[in-house]
């Protein structure tokens, strides 16, 4: 296989347009720089579904692209030229990871937003965009690593991915089939029972968590890959669900943004459907799969940041008892590095002088409080 992360991927799970698209691109800053000052409202009428799909298919080269510009429950900013994608909770914007425009781009059209809207958060952005903030005032601070494998070459040898192996083996004994279907030719009831009782293993039970995480989509989706698992009788075991990540038009990897399986089914029947995709996603020449955010993982703050939050950020993540009846920050991170992928900090950014009230309303921009 040929395919290749490019170099410039070593950023946030980013990788970058092909040379010679630069051209396009100080074009299309151009455009963008004309047409966000000129208007004195920007909302999501204005930057229409198939203006964020045009987006997305040239700048989405990050982890969050797709959910950014696609997730219910979001607001936009920006133009033809491109966008940012945020959530209103009360007075306060929260910014859902990196702006998709060009990158020359992404200063311009946050200092215009920052220019309409004064209470404004960011959460899981890249380097680039966290050093942007820092130069604009904001407190920044690391937030957890996003991890990602690339997938030219990625093999399951080894006895760290021994998992893989033995959910293969496992899927044959229980005589499970695992495939790619539309979501069209399968019972959709069977999808809201995977959906729901695997929620109630979770500790949000009643509803789905939102903003970092894209809630699962019951439905067929442009550019998403959806794999499910079957038993013998054809009934529906579990579902994962890959979102695209694109560059300049082209679909180059996936983040894996939902992974649900029913109680009562193998334990490792998520590990037998991620080798599925993998295979898949290789035989495609695909670069890249992401496995998403590791909250508050490798926390170090190289950037200058708010020390109050870097320290509660140290604490929850090394806390026995959040971990143990919250969540399993330390379990997670764990699992992830089990897929011997590059671990990449990502970051938030506070307003100064309203850091507390910011943090205090990231749970309602979650729906998990």
């Amino acid at each position: 296989m040929s395919s290749q992360i490019p170099g410039s991927a070593k950023e946030s799970s980013a990788i970058s347009a092909p040379t010679g698209a630069g051209h396009h691109h100080a074009e299309a800053c151009d455009d963008a720089r004309s047409a966000w000052p000129d208007r004195s409202k920007h909302d999501q009428e204005w930057v229409t579904e198939e203006a964020r799909l045009r987006a997305f298919h040239q700048y989405g080269n990050f982890a969050l692209a797709y959910s950014a510009t696609f997730q219910p429950g979001l607001n936009y900013f920006g133009s033809e030229a491109g966008f940012l994608a945020y959530k209103q909770v009360g007075s306060t914007a929260f910014v859902l990871s990196n702006p998709l425009t060009p990158v020359d781009c992404c200063e311009d059209l946050i200092r215009s937003f920052l220019g309409h809207r004064s209470d404004v958060c960011f959460w899981q952005a890249s380097r680039s965009v966290a050093t942007i903030l820092e130069k604009l005032g904001f407190y920044v601070n690391e937030m957890g690593t996003e991890t990602h494998i690339e997938l030219d070459g990625y093999g399951f040898e080894g006895p760290v991915k021994r998992n893989f192996r033995s959910a293969i083996n496992r899927a044959a004994c229980c005589k499970y089939t695992i495939a790619e279907r539309p979501v069209s030719s399968l019972d959709r009831s069977e999808l809201q029972t995977v959906s729901e009782r695997w929620r109630r293993t979770r500790g949000v039970k009643n509803r789905e968590m939102t903003f970092l995480t894209r809630p699962a989509i019951l439905d067929d989706e442009i550019d998403v890959r959806k794999f499910f698992t079957f038993d013998q009788s054809g009934s529906l075991q579990a579902f994962a669900f890959f979102d695209p990540i694109c560059v300049a038009g082209k679909v180059v990897g996936y983040l894996c943004s939902a992974k649900r399986r029913l109680p009562e089914a193998d334990a490792l029947v998520g590990y037998a459907m991620l080798y599925q995709a993998i295979r898949t996603f290789q035989d495609e020449g695909k670069a890249i799969l992401s496995l998403g955010l590791s909250p508050l993982s490798g926390v170090d703050n190289e950037l200058p940041g708010n020390r109050l939050m870097s320290f509660a950020f140290h604490a929850v993540y090394h806390s026995r008892l959040f971990n143990e009846f919250v969540y399993p920050l330390k379990g997670f991170a764990k699992h992830k590095g089990a897929f011997c992928g590059s671990a990449e900090q990502t970051y938030c950014a506070l307003k100064r002088g309203r850091a507390l009230s910011q943090l205090i309303k990231m749970p309602r921009a979650c729906n998990v409080a």
